[in-house]
């Protein structure tokens, strides 16, 4: 870690800045101004706008090696006061990459080394924008981190295939006739729709089905309210879709909307759906997660993450990887109040990342 100490104040700087200016998906204008302004302050990398991101390049003269890119995100969670807070650590990672970009300064890879910048990965709408990168640019191989809370810091982690999962969430409704509740037979109730949705639901992501992990959660639902003269018309049900692979996404999906439409029209119901935070499987290419663990000595997942990563939609543009880093053992979990990038963990992180361009 020598290497990396003299520019970890400065880095651990822009990360508690950026911790301060915290912003949610699609709003990090802000952090934009921050992180654009600190490489141009810092190095002599030529910044170019990227979705509603942006990319900092290290371009050379006769490069031999493969081209490669290396992601980090920055946007915020939201919060249900109407504030972000980095609960996810994105802080860090743009922080680390901006170390890395120092540390590569005047630095000759003999390989174009492109610097992501993604807003907007919790909503799974920024990686989708920022893929006008390979109208851009020739890039051979694409990697990203996230920091893993539970494992020993600094430990890289990745696997061929899927490291995390295809998502999406699902909002079904169900509209009906209201009615006197003295009189529920001039009405047309959502219930018994919704009662057997939910009754079907297991059997729908029932393993055998598909050919790997698959999960159907119920977030919550909604029908009525407390006015007990009244009979409900209309009801909600939001459901968040999980699977290893896409084609198994795709079928659950399929499956939930087709018993939707029939439910509705047993009842003689309307039926509409809307679909959000749609992710697709980070798909890791084989040679490229062997490459990551070589490097950095990592360890392999044995079985994918189930949260997803709209670095996936790289991935089918691009051969590349995606990987975890410990953020230490003990540390709180993403997500959560108590949770904050340990800037312990910076230097890690820039190895990481130092090393996929050395290579």
């Amino acid at each position: 870690m020598t290497m990396f100490s003299e520019y970890i104040p400065l880095v651990a700087g822009l990360r508690h800045a950026l911790y301060d200016c915290a912003e949610i998906s699609g709003r990090e204008l802000r952090t934009y101004r921050l992180l654009t302004s600190f490489l141009q302050e810092h190095t002599s990398l030529e910044i170019f706008p990227c979705g509603n991101g942006f990319y900092a390049a290290h371009k050379e003269a006769s490069p031999t090696k493969p081209a490669i890119a290396l992601r980090a995100d920055y946007d915020a969670l939201a919060m249900p006061d109407g504030s972000a807070k980095h609960l996810c650590g994105h802080d860090g990672h743009a922080a680390a990459l901006c170390g890395a970009a120092l540390w590569a300064e005047k630095k000759n890879f003999d390989r174009n080394i492109f610097l992501l910048f993604q807003p907007a990965e919790e909503t799974g709408a920024g990686a989708s924008r920022c893929c006008e990168l390979f109208d851009h640019e020739t890039v051979d191989e694409i990697y990203g981190l996230h920091n893993l809370p539970g494992m020993p810091l600094g430990q890289v982690t990745t696997r061929p295939g899927t490291f995390a999962c295809a998502s999406r969430g699902l909002i079904l409704s169900f509209h009906g006739k209201p009615a006197h509740a003295a009189y529920p037979e001039n009405g047309i109730s959502p219930a018994a729709a919704m009662g057997e949705l939910l009754s079907a639901l297991p059997v729908l992501s029932a393993p055998k089905l598909y050919t790997g992990m698959t999960l159907c959660t119920v977030i919550g639902m909604l029908m009525g309210e407390k006015a007990f003269g009244a009979a409900a018309a209309d009801a909600e049900v939001w459901l968040t879709l999980r699977a290893e692979h896409d084609c198994d996404l795709s079928g659950l999906y399929d499956s939930i909307l087709q018993l939707s439409q029939k439910l509705a029209m047993k009842y003689s119901l309307t039926f509409s759906h809307e679909l959000q935070d749609a992710f697709p499987a980070t798909k890791n290419a084989p040679a490229c997660a062997q490459k990551v663990l070589d490097l950095c000595q990592g360890t392999l997942l044995e079985t994918p993450m189930r949260w997803s990563e709209d670095f996936g939609h790289y991935l089918k543009k691009c051969p590349g990887a995606f990987f975890g880093i410990g953020a230490g053992e003990t540390h709180p979990p993403l997500h959560t109040e108590n949770y904050e990038y340990p800037d312990a963990l910076l230097p890690y992180a820039m190895e990481a990342f130092a090393a996929l361009m050395t290579a």
